[in-house]
C-alpha cells in the first residue's frame, strides 16, 4: 500500500504575525483599568447605541448586548469626569435599561428589573456581545422577525453564540449542528454542500440554509470568520420563509459593523498541514452615524486523507448608517475557492473496501468556483413600537465539479470500477425582497405584537454540458495507484442543460397577542403564489411546469407559568413542489409536497441557564415516487411519511465559572406510503438517538499572567439507515473534542489569545452520512488538532 502523503508545514504570512506578537512573553502583561477609576468625558445626547460605543472606546471597556434594546432611544448627555459605572448610568438615564457588570470585566445592557421595555425588534446595526462568554441566548428572532423572550416562543428554537463557535473553532455547519438536538448530516455530495436533516427531513437542496434571513444557493454557505452566531428553527417554517421541508431551517447571522473601534488579526495552524490567516477591522466613520466591517481571510489546508487541499480567498465588506428614526446596513461577501469532493467509502455487503486514509477517486477530484453574498437591510422607524423595514438579498454560486466516481465492486478480484463525472459549468443564484410592518398594538385591552409582510422571491439553476466517461475496472481500494483513469469528456445528453426557474410572490401575517399576564396566542397565515419550471436533456425536455396558490396557515400558545417557566404549542405547514425529470410520465398530477406539525413543549430560564423538552408529531405528504412500467418511467406524489420524537436541551451558565450545554434527541421516522420494497422503511440518515454534553471552566487566576479556560465534551449519534430500502446501516459513534484557550489582555499594549483544539480526540472511526447508496459514504475525520492564535489592535 502506497505511504501516507507527507503533509506539509506551511505558515500564511497573515497567520505568523499573531502568532509572534501572542508568544511574547507575559512579563509584559498590564493591569486592567480600574473601573472607579475617574476620567473627564464629553459625550452630546443622540442615538443610544452609537453613544455608547464612543463611551466604551473612550473608557476602554467592553459594552455588550443586544441592539434591540437600544434601538430608537437617544442617550442624555454626558459632560463632565466621571467613574465608569456612574457615566453609564448617565447615558442610559431614562431608557429604561441599565449596565450590568459582567465576570469579564465587561458591561452589559439590559431591561431594568422594573423598567416597562416594549416588543424587542431586532435592529439592523447590530452591536455585537464580544465578551460575555455564554452558552445561552436570551432571545432570538427566526420565528417571529423581532426579538422575542425565550420564554415567550411559541416554536422550538435554538442558539449557537458566538462564545460556542469560538470555543469550539467551529469551521462548518456539520460542526454546528453538535450544539443542537436531532439533527444528523445528509448526502453532502462529498463534503461539498451543506446537507443537515432536521427532524427526520432535510438535504443538500432543500433551501433550508438562510443567511441573515434569506435563502441561499446550495454548497456551503458558512465561514465562521464572517459569523456571528447561528440560530435552528425546528419544524415547518414555510409561514416566515416561503418553499421548505418540514424539519426546520439554520439561519447563518453575519457580523455587522460596530460603532466601537476593533481590530484582529488571526489565524490558524493544523495537524494536517496548512492553515489560514485573517483580519477583521470595524469602527465608526467619525460622528456621520456611518461604520464599516471589512473582513478578510486566506486560507490553504491540507484534507485529512492522503491527498487533497481546501483553499478559500475570502472578502466581505459592510457598511451602517444609524440616525434616531433611519438604519441601514449594505453587506457583501465575496469567495473563491477550491474544495476537495470526496465520495467517501464504498460498501460491501456493509463493509467499506480499501481504508479510512487512501482515497478512491483521482487527485484532479474536487469541485472549485466562487460564491457572493450581497444585502441591504433598511429600517424607518415611526415610533418606538412600529417600524417599516425593507430587505434585499442576492446570492450566487458559480462553479465546476470534477469526479471520479466509485459505482462498482467485484469480490473475486477486489477491483472497483470507476468512472469521470462532470459538472464544468454549474449556475445557482437566488434573489430575495421583503417589506415588513412591525409594530406593538393596544387592542381590546391586549397587547398585540403584529407583522404584517409582503416577499418576493426568484430562484434560477442551469448547468452547461454533463461529462461523462466510460466505466473503467482495474483499481485496487487495497492497493491504490492513482492516476489510471482518463477524464475522457464525453456529453451526456440526457442530462445536459438542466434548468430549474421558480418564482413565488407572498403575503404573510403574524400576531402575537397578550392576554393577560401568562397568556400568549400565535396566529399566523402565509398566502403564497409560486411558479416552477425545470427541464433538461439535448434536446431540451420540459419535466416540471407548475403554477399554483398555497394557504400555510400556524397557531401556537404560550402560558408563562411564572419568570422562569412557560408550556408552549403549535401547529404549523410546509410546501415544496415536486420535480419531475424530463422525460417521465406524471400519472395523477404533480401536486407539492406538503408537511404539518402538531408540537407541544416545556421551557425554563433564570437567567443564567435556560432549557426545553419538546414532543412532535410530523407527517408529510405527496412524496414523489417514480416506477418503471412497461419500460416507461412513471411519476406519482403519492408517498407519504412521518417523524415523532423528542428534543430536550439545557444551555448556559453553572455557577460563574462553568457553561454547559446539553441536548438529546429521539427521533422516530417510518415511511408510511410508497411502493412496496420502501413502505415501512425507516428514512435515510437518520438517528434514533442523538446526544450530546459540552463543558467550559474560567480557570480562576493563578501564577499565568491573563486568563486560562479549558473545555470540551462529547457527541453520540445512533445507527442510521444508509438507503431508502434500508439494505445496509452506518454503525453508531461517539466522538470527543477538547480546547484550552490562553488570553493575555495587555501584550505591548494589544489583547492577545492562543488557542488548542482537539477534534475526535479517540481517533474514532466511524461514517458522518451515507449518500442514500453504499458507493458513496462519507468517513468522519481523523483526530485532528487546529492551534489558533489572535491579536486585537
Amino acid at each position: 500500500m502506497p505511504p501516507r502523503q507527507t503533509r506539509r508545514f506551511r505558515i500564511p504570512l497573515t497567520l505568523a504575525v499573531p502568532f509572534v506578537l501572542a508568544g511574547v512573553p507575559a512579563l509584559l502583561y498590564g493591569a486592567a483599568a480600574s473601573a472607579a477609576e475617574l476620567r473627564y468625558y464629553e459625550i452630546p445626547a443622540g442615538p443610544l447605541a452609537e453613544r455608547l460605543n464612543r463611551f466604551a472606546a473612550q473608557a476602554g471597556i467592553h459594552v455588550a448586548g443586544d441592539a434591540a434594546l437600544t434601538a430608537g432611544k437617544r442617550s442624555q448627555p454626558l459632560d463632565g469626569t466621571y467613574e465608569i459605572e456612574q457615566a453609564l448610568n448617565i447615558l442610559l438615564e431614562g431608557s429604561g435599561l441599565q449596565a450590568v457588570p459582567t465576570r469579564t470585566g465587561g458591561y452589559e445592557v439590559r431591561v431594568l428589573a422594573d423598567g416597562g421595555a416594549g416588543m424587542a425588534l431586532d435592529a439592523i446595526s447590530v452591536n455585537e456581545v464580544a465578551e460575555e462568554r455564554t452558552y445561552r441566548a436570551s432571545t432570538s428572532a427566526i420565528g417571529d422577525k423581532f426579538e422575542t423572550p425565550f420564554l415567550e416562543q411559541s416554536q422550538t428554537a435554538y442558539s449557537v453564540t458566538r462564545q460556542v463557535l469560538d470555543d469550539f473553532a467551529v469551521s462548518d455547519l456539520e460542526e454546528t449542528v453538535k450544539f443542537v438536538p436531532g439533527i444528523t448530516v445528509g448526502n453532502s455530495f462529498g463534503g461539498t454542500q451543506d446537507s443537515l436533516v432536521k427532524r427526520g427531513f432535510g438535504n443538500g437542496v432543500d433551501g433550508g440554509v438562510l443567511r441573515d434571513g434569506i435563502r441561499t444557493a446550495r454548497g456551503r454557505n458558512f465561514n465562521s470568520i464572517t459569523t456571528e452566531r447561528v440560530e435552528v428553527l425546528k419544524g415547518p417554517a414555510s409561514l416566515l420563509y416561503g418553499m421548505q421541508e418540514p424539519g426546520g431551517v439554520i439561519n447563518v447571522i453575519s457580523k455587522k459593523p460596530t460603532y466601537q473601534w476593533r481590530g484582529t488579526l488571526g489565524g490558524q495552524l493544523s495537524s494536517e498541514g496548512g492553515g489560514s490567516g485573517y483580519f477583521d477591522v470595524s469602527g465608526p466613520l467619525g460622528g456621520s452615524g456611518f461604520a464599516f466591517r471589512l473582513i478578510g481571510q486566506h486560507k490553504d489546508e491540507d484534507y485529512w486523507r492522503n491527498f487533497g487541499v481546501n483553499r478559500d480567498k475570502v472578502v466581505a465588506p459592510s457598511l451602517a448608517f444609524e440616525s434616531e428614526a433611519f438604519s441601514a446596513t449594505l453587506s457583501y461577501e465575496y469567495s473563491d475557492y477550491s474544495s476537495v469532493l470526496d465520495r467517501g467509502a464504498f460498501l460491501y455487503e456493509g463493509h467499506a473496501v480499501g481504508d479510512r486514509d487512501h482515497r478512491l477517486d483521482e487527485h484532479w477530484t474536487r469541485i472549485e468556483g466562487h460564491r457572493q453574498y450581497a444585502s441591504l437591510a433598511l429600517e424607518y422607524r415611526f415610533s418606538p413600537t412600529s417600524r417599516l423595514r425593507f430587505n434585499y438579498g442576492w446570492n450566487q454560486d458559480d462553479s465546476s465539479d470534477f469526479q471520479a466516481d466509485p459505482n462498482a465492486y467485484n469480490p473475486e478480484t477486489g477491483e472497483l470500477r470507476r468512472r469521470f463525472r462532470s459538472n464544468p459549468d454549474i449556475e445557482r443564484s437566488r434573489n430575495y425582497a421583503a417589506l415588513d410592518w412591525l409594530n406593538e398594538l393596544e387592542l381590546g385591552g391586549m397587547r398585540h405584537e403584529l407583522t404584517l409582510g409582503a416577499d418576493h422571491e426568484r430562484h434560477d439553476e442551469s448547468n452547461g454540458f454533463f461529462h461523462q466517461g466510460p466505466n473503467t475496472w482495474g483499481f485496487d481500494p487495497e492497493s491504490p495507484h492513482y492516476g489510471d483513469l482518463e477524464r475522457t469528456e464525453i456529453v451526456n445528453l440526457g442530462n445536459s442543460q438542466q434548468r430549474s426557474r421558480v418564482r413565488m410572490l407572498s403575503v404573510y401575517a403574524k400576531d402575537n397577542i397578550h392576554i393577560g399576564e401568562h397568556w400568549i396566542l400565535s396566529l399566523g397565515l402565509r398566502h403564497q403564489r409560486f411558479r416552477q419550471r425545470d427541464g433538461q436533456g439535448i434536446p431540451y425536455q420540459i419535466g416540471t411546469n407548475v403554477n399554483k396558490i398555497k394557504n400555510l396557515p400556524f397557531a401556537g400558545l404560550v402560558y408563562k407559568m411564572n419568570d422562569e417557566f412557560s408550556l408552549y404549542a403549535n401547529y404549523s405547514e410546509s410546501y415544496k413542489p415536486n420535480i419531475v425529470e424530463a422525460g417521465t410520465g406524471v400519472d395523477g398530477g404533480s401536486d407539492p409536497e406538503e408537511g404539518r406539525q402538531y408540537e407541544i413543549g416545556f421551557r425554563y430560564d433564570n437567567g443564567w441557564l435556560s432549557g426545553l423538552v419538546a414532543l412532535f408529531d410530523i407527517c408529510k405528504e405527496n412524496i414523489q415516487t417514480t416506477e418503471t412500467v412497461g419500460g416507461e418511467r412513471f411519476t406519482r406524489a403519492v408517498g407519504e411519511a412521518r417523524s415523532r420524537g423528542l428534543e430536550a436541551s439545557l444551555n448556559g451558565q453553572l455557577g460563574e465559572r462553568w457553561n454547559v450545554i446539553a441536548n438529546y434527541a429521539y427521533t422516530d421516522t417510518k415511511v408510511l406510503k410508497d411502493t412496496e420494497a420502501t413502505e415501512d422503511n425507516e428514512l435515510v440518515n437518520v438517528a434514533h438517538n442523538v446526544a450530546g454534553l459540552f463543558l467550559s471552566y474560567d480557570l480562576p487566576q493563578s501564577v499565568l499572567p491573563g486568563s486560562l479556560r479549558i473545555g470540551g465534551g462529547a457527541r453520540y449519534v445512533g445507527s442510521r439507515e444508509g438507503d431508502l430500502a434500508n439494505s445496509f446501516e452506518l454503525s453508531g459513534y461517539t466522538t470527543y473534542d477538547a480546547f484550552a484557550t490562553w488570553s493575555l489582555p495587555d501584550v505591548i499594549g494589544k489583547k492577545a489569545q492562543v488557542q488548542l483544539n482537539v477534534d475526535n480526540l479517540t481517533n474514532k472511526r466511524y461514517f458522518i452520512s451515507s449518500g442514500e447508496t453504499s458507493n458513496r459514504v462519507s468517513w468522519g475525520a481523523v483526530r485532528t488538532a487546529t492551534l489558533s492564535a489572535s491579536v486585537d489592535f
